[in-house]
């Protein structure tokens, strides 16, 4: 079931992703085309607190709407999932966990892109901020597990990496 690949050519290198044209042979022994978004990865943290979630809401210029989801954030060089974790809740909502839990991990779209999400859980926190990413702007808002769950059941939820995380953690409890 394996491609076998050919040749692979740089079409793009940016700051966030590289795009890829890679030619590949088949399991059949055809030559295909494989267009690939190659992404550093990322973290994706679910975090309770006296039993509410908490999310940021923030605009995604490229689906041009405002999503609520969980804090994220992509790997900076030499960054374990863990440090990564930490660091994004520091900037995004001013906590550090006492307990992170491994959720499980998921590739986001694996057609056409290597970004994989490692996703986690903690309800153990202390203030310890760290500034906003300059180019980022989220407002923090709490929500009731009901109130979470009901947006969910209502489309207000459609951040993957939220549905996701949520998922393992229903099973994981």
């Amino acid at each position: 079931m394996e491609e076998e690949l050919i040749n692979s050519t740089l079409r793009f290198n940016g700051k966030l992703i590289k795009v890829t044209v890679d030619e590949v042979k088949t399991p059949e022994g055809s030559i295909a085309t494989r267009e690939v978004v190659v992404h550093k990865g990322a973290v994706a943290v679910l975090p309770m607190v006296d039993n509410k979630v908490l999310l940021v809401k923030q605009y995604r210029h490229p689906v041009k709407e405002i999503l609520w989801e969980i804090p994220a954030g992509v790997f900076k060089e030499g960054e374990t999932p863990e440090e990564c974790a930490i660091r994004e809740l520091r900037e995004e909502i001013g906590l550090s966990p006492l307990n992170l839990v491994k959720l499980g991990e998921i590739f986001v779209s694996p057609g056409y892109s290597t970004e994989k999400i490692y996703l986690f859980y903690a309800d153990k926190f202390i203030p310890s901020p760290l500034p906003k990413d300059k180019d980022e702007f989220i407002e923090l808002g709490e929500f009731a597990m009901d109130s979470f769950r009901e947006m969910i059941e209502e489309g207000k939820i459609k951040d993957s990496k939220t549905l996701s995380a949520y998922c393992l953690y229903l099973l994981k409890r």
